[in-house]
């Protein structure tokens, strides 16, 4: 019976820690130009450099509204698991819901480049 004293507060602790982790930032651009939509969900990043770091797209010439959320929201097409950015042992898992042509580039991006897994969304019925 004691060791069932360790591992139920081990298990709560766990269940804290997967909490922690609940962040995400929703990435829409605002120009003009191709729609870019992307959700970033943290996985293991720190949580301030990945509000701080993570979440700002650098592409020139483009805008966007960062909006900081718990989680990603449903209707993605697809989405990289475990996403890791070159030299960086930190994962996410990015969502993509802009144009669901480009699900073949962005998936050999994800398990070519990033080290992750791809999931194509449940076809619609």
């Amino acid at each position: 019976m004691t060791r069932f004293a360790f591992v139920l507060p081990a298990l709560a602790l766990m269940l804290v820690n997967a909490t922690a982790w609940a962040q995400a930032c929703l990435i829409e651009s605002t120009d003009q130009q191709v729609p870019i939509r992307l959700c970033q969900q943290n996985m293991t990043i720190p949580k301030q450099l990945f509000s701080n770091n993570f979440c700002h797209p650098n592409i020139p010439d483009r805008t966007f509204a960062i909006s900081m959320i718990d989680e990603c929201p449903e209707g993605a097409y697809g989405s990289c698991t475990g996403a890791h950015t070159e030299g960086v042992g930190y994962q996410q898992t990015i969502h993509y819901y802009s144009d669901a042509d480009d699900a073949p580039v962005l998936k050999a991006y994800c398990e070519k480049v990033s080290n992750g897994v791809w999931q194509s969304a449940p076809a619609a019925r």
